[in-house]
């Protein structure tokens, strides 16, 4: 028996051993550097600085961030031929108590950091590949504003507070893009998305007001009742919604603008409004390619889910009133069924 077992751990030994020489000559294959132990914090260094230098100031800060606190302590110090899936699945778990988004801002960095290590030949494979965010059990927030919430807004506003809500209802433009309009941008009852305000250090705006992607470059229709507020707003500077001073607008200037839009409906958030204008885009039968221009959705499925979205919603409230009509004809025919039997 003894030497059986010896002849079953020569196997072992031998295929182990094979598959070892066939992982050598697949990276070779590869373009791999045989023996390179290269650290992940080592490549994340070059990475950031050849692929992530020349973005927009508040994109840089979310890949270092994302990095330097998530990605760092957790795989930092492993060769990157030797990060598996597992270990991208430990660095996604430790984050799994924090938001969606911030753990989506995670995984993009490990992914687009290991990706340019395979385009480089470092690696054969992205661990990251199949590895999934943990899904918050939580009420999904409100995205758009009511017909009544809208009619609010715009009655009960004024000055640059009524432009910076008109300006998202009936344009759908981000906030960024309401604070980089210029007058300049608007001819001919049309209005030109040039350029946005963001604010990487919290406060001052970014000298670099860059789009957000090629596809933010749009014309959009002005309708008359945007043109008619933008009428009555006033021309103390190059931009639309600029400081109170018209000077340019800083990150507090724009949240004590804010504070009087949400005196009027508590808990909204600019996006809303741009959520809103899709909705209308969606009831008025504009077509998904043309809502995704209008929208400055780079990519169609952006559009499609907000489409899909709201018509998931007016199923909803087709289907309390069906509850309702079907309740109230349960009623008359028991009024009957009485009747009769009084009869």
């Amino acid at each position: 028996m003894e030497p059986k077992k010896s002849c079953k751990a020569a196997g072992k030994s031998i295929a182990a051993l094979k598959a070892a020489e066939d992982a050598l000559r697949d990276a070779d294959r590869q373009g791999l550097t045989v023996n390179d132990h290269t650290l992940v914090g080592e490549w994340a260094k070059t990475w950031l600085e050849t692929y992530k230098t020349g973005l927009k100031g508040s994109t840089m800060r979310m890949y270092h961030t994302a990095y330097n606190t998530h990605v760092m302590g957790t795989i930092g110090s492993i060769e990157l031929r030797n990060v598996k899936p597992v270990h991208i699945q430990k660095l996604i778990r430790s984050c799994a108590d924090k938001s969606e988004s911030l753990q989506h801002k995670a995984l993009l960095t490990c992914s687009q950091l290991f990706e340019s290590a395979r385009l480089n030949h470092m690696i054969i494979s992205n661990p990251c590949d199949g590895i999934k965010i943990t899904k918050h059990n939580v009420p999904a927030k409100k995205r758009y504003l009511t017909d009544d919430e809208q009619e609010l807004l715009l009655s009960h506003l004024d000055g640059r507070a009524l432009t910076v809500c008109a300006l998202g209802i009936y344009a759908g433009l981000r906030r960024e893009e309401i604070l980089g309009l210029q007058w300049g941008d608007i001819a001919d009852d049309k209005l030109t998305v040039n350029r946005s305000i963001t604010f990487p250090d919290n406060n001052q705006a970014d000298p670099d007001q860059s789009l957000k992607s090629r596809a933010s470059h749009r014309t959009i229709p002005v309708p008359p009742q945007l043109a008619s507020i933008l009428n009555t707003a006033k021309r103390n500077s190059l931009y639309i919604v600029p400081a109170a001073n018209g000077g340019m607008i800083s990150f507090i200037s724009f949240r004590h603008l804010w504070s009087k839009v949400t005196l009027v409906v508590p808990g909204i958030h600019a996006h809303m409004l741009r959520h809103s204008y899709a909705t209308s885009l969606y009831r008025a039968g504009v077509d998904l390619k043309t809502a995704q221009y209008l929208l400055g959705h780079s990519d169609i499925r952006m559009a499609a889910e907000v489409y899909t979205h709201i018509g998931e919603q007016d199923v909803a409230k087709s289907a309390d009133k069906i509850t309702a009509y079907f309740s109230s004809q349960k009623s008359k025919s028991s009024q009957k069924v009485v009747k009769t039997k009084n009869e």
